[in-house]
């Protein structure tokens, strides 16, 4: 791995590059890891992938390998640029789309509709910039263009929480659960994966067989898990009765047989669902 990390700074130093903190740019290195992101992601001949922040581009040229056609977006104009020249092949027999810019800034899904993407038709495989993780699941859950499955190397403690049992559940781990057959971590990886280093462990993510939770809309969903999760000290049918009816929130917690005590974070998945559900009619 010391190869790796060695030939990623030659190269960036190549290019008058220095990694940007603030972008949060820490490059995978591990070939390993990055094998087990492809196997995970299970890339067929021809699969459509979002790549979000392909950074040097080792993700994209592993994907392209399995045949899959990539759109992948940028924000560093500088590593776009290194981009478009090692991929050129790739981008003139239209494999791959480069796409200058913010991810959380274009127009979704507009803009993979030009690149001939359709609904449940395309995966999403990405090597995330911490910060980013909740607004990018957000907005690829909520924009009616989801995706068949998505696979992500995120913050190790953010990935154990989007996949948490109830009693260690947050806001975003209910919504990604509600919203997909399966949510599993594949595999952990150290700092050492990357380069320059975290200073946490990262994890890689697999949300399989997204959809679109049953009898509710996914902005009262949202909406609502806002609202429970706002105090997580708090009891959970206090929150939720500082803005709907004490009557209507009382008679769902005697349906549904909740404890009075039960907090945002100790409802299970299906039962969150159920008091969305009985809140919305």
């Amino acid at each position: 791995m010391s190869h790796q990390k060695s030939s990623l700074r030659e190269h960036l130093s190549s290019h008058k590059i220095i990694p940007n903190k603030k972008l949060g740019q820490c490059f995978l290195v591990s070939e390993e890891a990055l094998e087990e992101i492809v196997e995970t992601s299970e890339i067929k001949e021809q699969d459509r992938i979002l790549e979000i922040g392909p950074g040097t581009g080792i993700l994209t040229e592993k994907l392209l390998e399995k045949g899959g056609i990539v759109v992948a977006c940028e924000k560093d104009k500088r590593l776009f640029e290194i981009l478009t020249k090692k991929f050129q092949q790739e981008i003139n027999s239209k494999k791959l789309f480069l796409v200058l810019g913010d991810f959380l800034n274009l127009k979704f899904p507009n803009f993979l509709k030009d690149f001939g993407f359709a609904e449940k038709r395309y995966k999403v495989v990405a090597n995330l910039p911490y910060q980013i993780t909740s607004p990018v699941f957000k907005t690829l859950l909520e924009r009616n263009f989801l995706p068949s499955d998505i696979v992500l190397t995120i913050q190790n403690e953010v990935a154990e929480r989007i996949c948490a049992k109830a009693g260690e559940m947050n806001s975003l781990g209910v919504l990604v659960q509600s919203m997909s057959q399966k949510c599993f971590i594949q595999a952990k990886l150290p700092p050492s994966s990357f380069s320059p280093e975290p200073r946490v462990d990262s994890a890689i993510i697999k949300v399989e067989g997204v959809k679109y939770p049953s009898e509710m809309e996914v902005a009262f969903l949202r909406k609502v898990l806002r609202i429970g999760f706002s105090s997580r000290r708090k009891k959970l049918i206090k929150n939720l009765k500082n803005v709907f009816s004490k009557e209507k929130v009382d008679s769902i917690w005697e349906k549904l047989k909740i404890e009075e005590n039960a907090r945002a974070q100790d409802l299970p998945v299906e039962k969150w669902q159920e008091v969305v559900r009985e809140l919305d009619k």
